[in-house]
């Protein structure tokens, strides 16, 4: 995974797709990826690496 790429959460069942705008760490120290949902300019959310499912099967168009 890396800034830019498109990706879903399987832990939300997919629904929503967001694009990667950067990577942080939590408490513990896992990385996590910030996430900005592609249609709603106000979703910003972070997420574990782990929950994310690329949606490009090449990560390209």
């Amino acid at each position: 995974m890396k800034i830019g790429d498109l990706v879903t959460r399987k832990s939300h069942n997919n629904d929503i797709t967001f694009c990667i705008i950067d990577f942080t760490s939590d408490a513990e120290g896992q990385c996590v990826a910030v996430l900005k949902a592609l249609y709603n300019n106000t979703l910003i959310v972070d997420a574990p690496i782990e929950d994310l499912v690329n949606v490009l099967p090449k990560g390209k168009l």
